[in-house]
């Protein structure tokens, strides 16, 4: 009998002392849960809690910007080593530039490319239009020399008042003409075109200035408008006229080079103050080799891009007496010293001069 009470004590006894290592062990487990969910909430740690960012672009899949933002995309999940994906969004999904700049502001979105014409509207004095006037370089290595300066950098710092930071300069080519109508070689054929342009001052004025009447309209409306003649043209760089086959509906292209088409890469304001220094530094690293990388494929694929559409039945002149477009043009700087100053525009024509002079041939520079 006293051996039955004692196995049934030695049983109770071990029983007791099973579910205190039970409950050890739960305790253990349950504080290493916890610390590996403070690891993943603190920044800088090295372990981090995935972060899923939206870039939305307005170009199709087929264009030269589309096959950048994959490859940023890529090249910021291999620099985080997956903390940080990259969603995709083209052709406009998302909505038109208006409302994806907007959202930017808002932080419903994360990045845009988009113009400094288009984006300065988020900047009471708009000073960003300055970047954009008419013929302000004569080669590609200018003009992305100069859109990486710090000079450019601050003209875009007022934008942060209101949601928007400034990551980098793409690139999206020099501007050239297309319509159903003629050929143009000097400002007296554009005389009476209907062209369209973008939602920017800076580009009615350079159209209208070359004898065009200017008509702005939303660039995922564009091309059922020249289908349908409720435009006679547009201007673009080769790559979006490429890209969006303008030359279905267009019989013309001049290579006018009238401006220099911006592509500046904008970011929420509120993500990037959310953002630890390690992540800000990977989203702006990549943006800069994904600037290098554009750059390089805008100009090597320029020749491709117009012998197909030529072979798709466009004919394409080049233009080559760009003097009468520079002086048609006078009267574009003439409004922007009144509308910003001389001081401001002649500070921007003189960083452009020390630009010009350090990159006369083209082919010298494309990114930092």
């Amino acid at each position: 009998m006293r051996a039955v009470k004692k196995m049934e004590k030695d049983t109770k006894q071990k029983e007791v002392e099973m579910r205190k290592k039970m409950v050890r062990k739960i305790w253990v487990c349950f504080i290493v849960l916890a610390c590996m969910s403070m690891i993943l909430i603190v920044p800088g740690t090295g372990f981090a809690k995935k972060l899923t960012l939206r870039f939305a672009h307005s170009e199709s899949t087929t264009n030269i910007r589309h096959d950048t933002v994959l490859f940023y995309a890529e090249r910021v999940k291999e620099l985080s080593g997956g903390e940080i994906e990259i969603q995709i969004f083209p052709s406009g999904q998302m909505g038109t530039h208006t409302q994806c700049q907007e959202m930017v502001s808002t932080g419903a979105l994360d990045f845009y490319p988009t113009t400094a014409g288009l984006v300065s509207v988020f900047d009471p004095n708009r000073t960003q239009e300055l970047i954009e006037l008419p013929y302000l370089f004569d080669n590609y290595s200018q003009a992305y020399a100069f859109m990486d300066t710090d000079f450019v950098s601050k003209i875009y710092e007022p934008l942060q008042q209101k949601g928007i930071f400034y990551l980098a300069t793409w690139d999206n080519g020099f501007r050239h003409l297309t319509n159903s109508k003629r050929p143009v070689f000097k400002p007296a054929d554009m005389d009476g075109l209907k062209v369209r342009v973008v939602k920017s001052e800076m580009s009615i004025k350079i159209v209208s200035a070359l004898g065009a009447n200017a008509v702005p309209m939303a660039y995922s409306e564009l091309y059922t408008a020249l289908g349908s003649g409720v435009v006679d043209g547009q201007e673009n760089p080769f790559m979006n006229i490429y890209a969006s086959k303008f030359f279905e509906v267009q019989k013309y292209m001049s290579v006018t080079k009238h401006q220099y088409s911006t592509l500046p890469i904008i970011f929420s304001k509120q993500r990037w103050d959310s953002l630890n220094d390690s992540q800000r530094g990977i989203i702006k690293k990549a943006a800069l080799e994904a600037a290098t990388l554009m750059r390089k494929r805008v100009g090597a694929n320029e020749d491709k891009q117009r012998e197909a559409m030529e072979k798709a039945g466009m004919k394409i002149n080049d233009v080559s007496d760009l003097a009468p477009f520079r002086q048609s043009v006078a009267p574009v700087y003439e409004w922007a010293r009144q509308k910003w100053g001389a001081d401001r525009v002649d500070e921007v024509l003189k960083k452009v001069e020390e630009i010009r002079a350090k990159y006369p041939e083209d082919g010298s520079y494309f990114g930092q």
